[in-house]
């Protein structure tokens, strides 16, 4: 089985413009994101997609200096971007990941994986419906041919800019899998949404660095840092981002908007 982890990444996030290639604690934050990833045992490639637009040029040619690979598509029309990048890496499976998204455990992303390995008749695994894990630890693992099922099916904008709802929304057609923290961990946020993030999590780092001897820590050691240093907490929680849902919702003509969150748009 070829598991291909698909990083979404773009240098035009409307709330903090270029961040993929921000410093945090010596490197990108990108960077971050992808060593993160590399430290999965269930991965057999990494690809960053990002769009064609000539604005995520710099961000190409940063994955052709780290020789990492990039995959370049629609800017707007995110699920086309993961179907052709994961044609072009023959992968079986897809693990969709964003790039803003410094401190992701790889160990849930060995997990989520084995949810699909442990039972072929899965169509979509996650840990984020419904959300019990902080925002960015968010993991979505997809057989290839559940991804063109959706491909091929998502005509609303909200499912073609979001990748997952169409799977996410049609529980009775793929058959789900979900990955739970017990207790739930929702109300920890551990992105970079805006640029006081930064300050935040580079504090953390540091942190943990000096903890654990390196940078080869877990959730639990994150979550521990946090919640001895308030003034981290609160730097990091206490902001939403998803308006993505009330977007999908508002396309499906839903009145209610009470659905987990899943993962932000890049």
């Amino acid at each position: 089985m070829n598991v291909v982890a698909i990083i979404q990444a773009r240098m035009g996030s409307r709330r903090f413009p270029r961040k993929m290639l921000q410093p945090l604690a010596g490197q990108p934050v990108l960077a971050w994101t992808v060593q993160r990833t590399q430290q999965a045992h269930r991965i057999d490639q990494i690809v960053v997609a990002t769009s064609d637009s000539a604005e995520d040029d710099e961000l190409a040619d940063w994955c052709l200096q780290q020789e990492i690979a990039c995959y370049r598509g629609s800017e707007n029309d995110v699920i086309d971007r993961f179907y052709q990048c994961a044609k072009a890496y023959a992968a079986d499976y897809v693990v969709r990941l964003t790039g803003d998204c410094p401190l992701l455990d790889p160990q849930l992303i060995d997990d989520v994986v084995d949810l699909c390995f442990k039972d072929a008749t899965v169509d979509y695994a996650s840990n984020v419906e419904p959300m019990t894990y902080p925002e960015g630890m968010s993991v979505e693992v997809i057989p290839f041919h559940a991804l063109e099922v959706a491909w091929l099916e998502s005509t609303l904008p909200s499912h073609r800019e979001h990748v997952t709802p169409f799977l996410r929304f049609h529980a009775d057609r793929f058959r789900h899998a979900v990955l739970l923290a017990q207790p739930s961990l929702q109300h920890y946020r551990l992105t970079v949404d805006y640029e006081a993030d930064l300050e935040a999590l580079e504090r953390l780092i540091h942190r943990l660095s000096a903890q654990t001897g390196g940078f080869d820590f877990a959730l639990h050691d994150v979550l521990a840092v946090i919640d001895l240093d308030p003034t981290i907490a609160a730097a990091l929680n206490g902001k939403q981002r998803d308006l993505w849902r009330q977007e999908v919702m508002r396309d499906e003509g839903r009145v209610d908007v009470a659905r987990s969150a899943v993962l932000a748009t890049d």
